[in-house]
């Protein structure tokens, strides 16, 4: 069984499919997680724009469904998000946030 993704960690990952509802994408840790169509950018993207199936795209874990789904965004806001987070991590160690 792959580990999983921890939430607001940051991957690089590829697209393996599209779906109606997004994007599927595999982690370096094997797993595949689905980037819903929302989650794609901050704002709507046509799916004729979203990234190609084989292409690279950056991700931060979002979690898990109930079902064991993983969960991933790309939009560049939860990227940033995530960075903050980090870097309040590497400031104050044990505190959580």
């Amino acid at each position: 069984m792959s580990e999983k993704l921890p939430r607001w960690s940051v991957v690089e990952g590829a697209v393996v499919g599209h779906r109606p509802h997004g994007l599927l994408v595999r982690v370096p840790s094997g797993e595949t997680g689905v980037v819903d169509r929302a989650m794609i950018a901050d704002s709507a993207v046509a799916p004729v724009d979203w990234p190609a199936i084989g292409s690279a795209i950056t991700v931060v874990g979002a979690g898990y469904t109930g079902a064991g789904q993983l969960r991933l965004s790309a939009r560049r806001s939860h990227l940033a998000e995530a960075a903050a987070r980090h870097l309040r991590e590497e400031r104050s160690p044990g505190e959580s946030t």
